[in-house]
Formats: C-alpha cells, structure tokens, sequence
C-alpha cells in the first residue's frame, strides 16, 4: 500500500528516477519528506491533482512514522525530517510522540518543540524557541521551512526583519512550494512600507514564476485589494507601471488581475485606477461574455460622479444580467443602481426658514419649538438692530 501510493506520487512529480526509488521495501522519512517537497513544488507549478495526491501522501506518512521503530529518529536525517513534516502541514500527532522519546530525537529540542507550538497556534512559544535559531545554519531543505514560519511570527510587530527571514526562505529553497508561499506573502509585506519599486518587482516575480500556481487565485485576490486600499496606483504616472507588470502575465491571468483590481478599487473608492483597470479587463474578455459584463459593471460604478451623465450610467448599470453575476458583484450592482439614483435625485427648493417671533406666534408650534433661551436671543437680536438703525440714522 505505502509503495503504491509513492510510486503514485512518484510518477505524478518527478518521473522515473523517483519511481525507482520508491520500489524499494524499506523508505527512510528523510526520503519520504523529499518526495513530499518534490510533490508540492507540482503545486507551486500548478498541478490542482498533486493538491489531493499531497492529502493522501500525508496520512500514508503519519502512519508510517508512528509505526517506525524509536531508533529510526536517532538519525538526524530521520529527526530533521519529522520537523519538515510537521510544518508542511503533518498533523501534530507525529511530534507530540516523539517529543516524548527516551532517548530523544536526534534534533535540537527548541527545533522540535517550536515546530510543534507553530502549527498548534502556540505563538508565543513558537516565538520563545524558534526566533533564535538561524536558519542559514540549518539543511536547506528545512532551514527554509524555519525562516518561513519565522518570518510569519515577527510580521505584525516587525516588518524589515520579517521580510528579511523570508528573504531568507526563498533563497535557501529556490523553486519550491516554501519559495512560492514566502515570496507570495512577502509582497504584501513589502507594500506595507511603501517602497512601490520593490513591490513591482517582486510582484513580477512571483506572477512570472508561480502565475499558474494552486495558490495564484490568492495572491490575485490579495494583490488587487493592496492595490486599491494603499493608494499602489493612485497617480498618472503609477498606473501604467502597474499595468506594464500585469501584462508580463499570460492573457487569462491578465484578464483575472485587472477584473480583480477594477472590483477592489470600486470598494475603496479608487476610481481612476477602478475605471483603467475595467478597460483593460474588457480588452481581453470576450464580448457579451461573463468577465466582459463585470468590466462593464466596474466601469459603470466607477463613472457615477456628480455632473457626468447619470442617467446614461443608470441605463448601463439596468441592463446588466444579475443571474450572471456571483453575489459580491450583485451587491454592487444593487449599491451602484442606489447611488446614481441618488446623485441623480434633485432636491427641492429649500423652503424658507420663520423666524422665531413668527413660529412664537404659532399656538400650535410655539410652545412645542421655542425655548425660552430662544426667545430671549431673538429680544436681544431685536434689541441690537434697533440700536445700530439709531447708530446709522443722521
């Protein structure tokens, strides 16, 4: 059973020198998280099977680590690979029983120990163990897997050193799955500081090299609302350096982005860089299609601003289809049909304002409305014009 589902594995990621490998009757876990790694850079590359092979690959390993003879983790390949394991989403189980080995696993125990309050949600422990290590001193292929997970525990409270550790990360695992997950999240934190240069270029990195990966759908999403919320292309000249990384992508991930950034930028009221990004987006959609109504959308929503012609956006925002639109987009459409209706609504004259002898006079307002604070700053109001019309008289 194990070997048939290596061999599966094997054959899906990496082909007949693998293969040959996994025949064989006895495979290490050094040799199995390898296999593991190999699997998920088919993720990184976009293979949606190798998601559900990796599900599988995972349980046929717990169990085979938890079966394995205690000595088996005297070998530091073995320990550093149960650590691997553990924070390439293993369940915890594995490090709960081998923390409790006597004799202990052949790895430091902060290593251990730390890995196992990572993925438990204990970060303040997680922090305490794992932030002093240094992950260059590590095996590539877990020193990459520790920078990762280091620098996602420092990138509330510090920003150049989390982007430092996965700085790190990427380069200790080039082509990777921990490559394409740290420079997905290093992007976003590189547009928290500012720096537009460094986010466009890492920004064309990841799209050139992981555009087709399982997790690409994300970044898009999270990309186009960074976008939009930090202001990224605000300004005549910053919108064309946007659209120029954009379409280093392939035309459907081109066409995904813009869409994506033309939706956000409507929410956040960006709506130059809303209207651009419609534009582009209709561009590559196929006429009457799906994606070419919600550039329409975007485009109509964008275009409701006081003295255009709002009854013509109106007329565009009527005539789209809503049974074509997902919900998000239909609740737009329901918000952009109310505020055109109401930037478009003329307000009636305003009627005139009595003064507060007048509405005094009134039986059934004056008691109700008037003040006596009132009335005595209307006798002083009375009683300051009467002196100023003696002041002026000859």
């Amino acid at each position: 059973m194990i070997r048939r589902v290596f061999l599966v594995v094997a054959l899906l990621s990496a082909g007949p020198l693998l293969a040959a490998e996994v025949r064989s009757d006895s495979i290490p876990p050094f040799e199995m998280v390898r296999t593991l790694q190999t699997l998920q850079a088919q993720i990184a590359g976009g293979n949606a099977t190798a998601v559900a092979a990796q599900r599988d690959l995972l349980s046929v390993m717990e169990k085979t680590f938890l079966a394995a003879d205690p000595s088996v983790w005297r070998d530091g390949r073995n320990a550093r690979a149960a650590v691997t394991f553990t924070l390439s989403g293993g369940s915890p189980r594995l490090m709960r029983s081998l923390l409790a080995l006597d004799p202990p696993i052949a790895i430091e125990a902060d290593l251990a120990a730390g890995a196992l309050a990572y993925i438990e949600n204990r970060e303040d422990e997680a922090r305490k163990r794992l932030l002093p290590l240094d992950a260059r001193t590590l095996p590539m292929s877990l020193g990459g897997q520790v920078a990762l997970v280091q620098g996602s525990l420092v990138a509330r409270e510090d920003l150049p050193k989390a982007i430092g550790l996965l700085d790190d990360a990427r380069l200790l695992m080039p082509g990777t799955l921990v490559e394409e997950a740290a420079l997905r999240r290093e992007v976003f934190l590189i547009a928290q500081t500012g720096n537009l240069d460094r986010f466009e270029f890492l920004s064309q990195q990841y799209l050139r090299r992981f555009g087709t990966s399982v997790y690409a759908e994300d970044f898009r999403q999270r990309f186009a609302t960074a976008i939009a919320r930090l202001g990224i292309a605000d300004g005549d000249d910053r919108f064309p350096r946007l659209e120029a990384i954009l379409k280093t992508s392939d035309p459907e991930n081109q066409r995904a982005l813009f869409l994506q950034l033309a939706q956000a930028a409507v929410v956040h009221g960006k709506l130059g860089t809303a209207r651009s990004a419609a534009a582009d987006a209709a561009a590559l959609a196929t006429i009457g299609g799906h994606d070419a109504m919600r550039a329409g959308l975007y485009d109509a929503a964008a275009s409701i601003i006081p003295g255009k012609d709002i009854v013509e956006v109106s007329k565009r925002l009527a005539g789209l289809n809503r049974r074509q639109l997902g919900r998000r987009d239909a609740d737009l459409l329901d918000a952009a049909i109310a505020v055109a209706a109401a930037v478009g609504e003329v307000p009636p004259p305003p009627s005139p304002i009595d003064t507060v002898s007048v509405v005094a006079a009134d039986t059934e307002r004056g008691d109700a409305w008037v003040t006596g604070t009132m009335r005595a700053a209307e006798a002083g109001l009375s009683a300051a014009d009467t002196l100023l019309e003696k002041a002026n008289s000859p």
